[in-house]
This record gives structure tokens, sequence and C-alpha cells, in this order.
């Protein structure tokens, strides 16, 4: 008789399945840094309007009616992430600014920014 036994059959099912299962958390992963790209994509494009009103107003209330225009018109909304947050401060040394990102379960992307230097770094809590 040829071909194969209820055994080898079940083995070969098993293996598979094992396999599976380790390959889970590396989509996942690859996943959540693709998604997180798009967030770093938006706070860039969200920095780049701030220092842009920056520059042509030297001033930090502009910006902000600025940068609330664009969440309005919709400009800084993504599939997975939406830029809504803005600060004229920053906890970070050398930075005056930030932007942020909604929180998803992806985490929460925080940009802050220098309007003088253009010093600029990205922060993402779980």
């Amino acid at each position: 008789m040829r071909g194969f036994t209820l055994i080898e059959l079940m083995i070969t099912v098993v293996m598979v399945g094992i396999l599976a299962l380790a390959a889970i958390p590396i989509v996942s992963s690859n996943s959540v840094n693709a998604r997180r790209s798009e967030g770093e994509q938006l706070l860039g494009a969200a920095r780049d309007i701030c220092r842009t009103e920056y520059a042509r107003s030297g001033n930090s209330a502009t910006v902000a009616a600025e940068f609330n225009a664009q969440v309005a018109a919709g400009g800084l909304t993504g599939k997975y992430f939406k830029v809504q947050g803005y600060s004229n401060t920053s906890s970070v040394g050398g930075m005056d600014a930030n932007v942020s990102t909604n929180t998803t379960s992806d985490g929460t992307g925080t940009l802050d920014f220098a309007w003088e230097s253009g010093q600029s770094g990205f922060t993402w809590a779980p």
C-alpha cells in the first residue's frame, strides 16, 4: 500500500500549526511598525505646517490657529492615526513645541521640535 498513515498526517498538521504560531508575532510586529510609519508621516506634516506658520508670523498663537484649521479640514488624518494635539511647550530639553496623534491600539505618537534649530524627535507611548 502506498500513502500516508494517520500518524504521519497528524504530525505534519501539528508541525504546520507550530510554525504558524511562531509567525504570528513577527507579522503582528510588522503591522504595528507599518501603522506607526503612517503616524510619523502625519506628525512630520503637522510639524512642517507649524514651522511654516511660525516662520511666517513668529507667533505661537497663530501657529495654533493654523494647526487647528488643518485638523478641522481633515488634512492631518490618515487611515490609522489622526494628528490632533498641538502644544507650544515641550517637556523635552531644547525643544519648543510638540504635536501628537490620537491614542490607538498602536500607541500614541509625539513629535517634539524646535522652532529655530530644526531639531525634532519622535516618541511612542504604548
